[in-house]
């Protein structure tokens, strides 16, 4: 096992080495750059060229990506331009709050598609199973912003239970659990919002997964031999199904820290998603190639995690 840990460990050097080269070359496709983004129309040629000889924004492409390369091997993602600090620091400030809403929205979501998709396959073709059929693709169908802005209108300026955007309440200074509970308030939009889109595609999923393990002839054989259902559903069938979810589940580390742009956006949450995709429209290359980097580096664990994780719960599979 530590064989095979360090072995894909060196592994991602190379992919990392592409997946910045990529990364780069893409970014240096997109026209203009951070000064032209900066859209002010008093700004002389002369001052425009002064700020990207201080940017570094002069250079050669190549030069500026061995140079961004270099300081990231040395710890240093680069200065945002826009927040006028370091990468890190600007990604350790935001990231946490798009951790709340992320963490949240896996547990629900899981926990109810695993429940769903379990006696949705149980009770395969019953009123449940349409049922649950239908609200998966309604869930699935509807795009975000809909769903978030749907949200709004009736919890929100209708009913009044909830905040319409926003983390904590404006102007308040509650600390300890006042804070805890005001934050709890103000996430419960968009949390809501996140599960709704992940439930539908992880039932179905789950669902597919039951459905094959329960006509396996193991599980005949646990009911023949007077097992009871509950004991047959969810202590054999349930434990292989799982087994292809630990897959999917290495996937959701990035997602943890990668924030959701277009809800961030649409419920002013603070969130790194919110940042990152005003540091696209700003051109704030050292953020979005430091936080691009970054969420690579989780992918490529989240799936080496997977892999491990998947080896340890099915004896069957030998990690050479």
């Amino acid at each position: 096992m530590k064989t095979y840990i360090v072995r894909r460990l060196l592994q991602m050097i190379p992919t990392l080495i592409g997946i910045s080269i990529i990364i780069y070359a893409i970014s240096a496709l997109v026209p203009g750059d951070y000064i032209t983004a900066l859209n002010n129309p008093n700004m002389t040629q002369e001052r425009a060229d002064e700020l990207r000889a201080i940017y570094g924004l002069d250079q050669p492409e190549y030069l500026r990506y061995f140079t961004w390369v270099k300081n990231m091997m040395l710890g240093n993602m680069g200065e945002s331009f826009q927040h006028k600090k370091p990468v890190m620091e600007v990604v350790q400030d935001y990231v946490w709050n798009s951790f709340i809403i992320a963490f949240a929205t896996l547990v629900l979501s899981w926990t109810i598609a695993v429940f769903t998709g379990v006696f949705s396959a149980k009770f395969q073709y019953s009123f449940f199973d349409k049922v649950i059929t239908l609200i998966v693709f309604i869930c699935m169908s509807l795009p975000s912003f809909f769903i978030g802005l749907l949200l709004i209108r009736i919890f929100a300026l209708i009913l009044g239970w909830f905040p319409v955007g926003g983390m904590v309440t404006a102007g308040s200074k509650a600390m300890g659990w006042d804070h805890i509970m005001d934050v709890l308030h103000h996430s419960f939009l968009p949390i809501l919002v996140l599960t709704m889109l992940s439930t539908g595609s992880l039932t179905r999923y789950f669902r597919t997964s039951m459905l094959e393990v329960i006509r396996q002839d193991y599980i005949r054989t646990a009911r023949a031999k007077g097992l009871k259902e509950r004991t047959v559903i969810f202590k054999h069938a349930l434990r292989n199904a799982m087994i292809p979810a630990i897959t999917l589940l290495g996937f959701e580390l990035p997602g943890l820290f990668a924030g959701a742009m277009i809800t961030e956006q649409i419920f002013v949450w603070p969130g790194i998603g919110h940042i990152y995709l005003n540091a696209i429209h700003m051109r704030d290359y050292p953020f979005m190639l430091g936080f691009t980097m970054f969420l690579s580096v989780l992918t490529l664990l989240g799936n080496l995690l997977s892999d491990v994780l998947y080896g340890m719960a099915d004896p069957r599979i030998r990690l050479k």
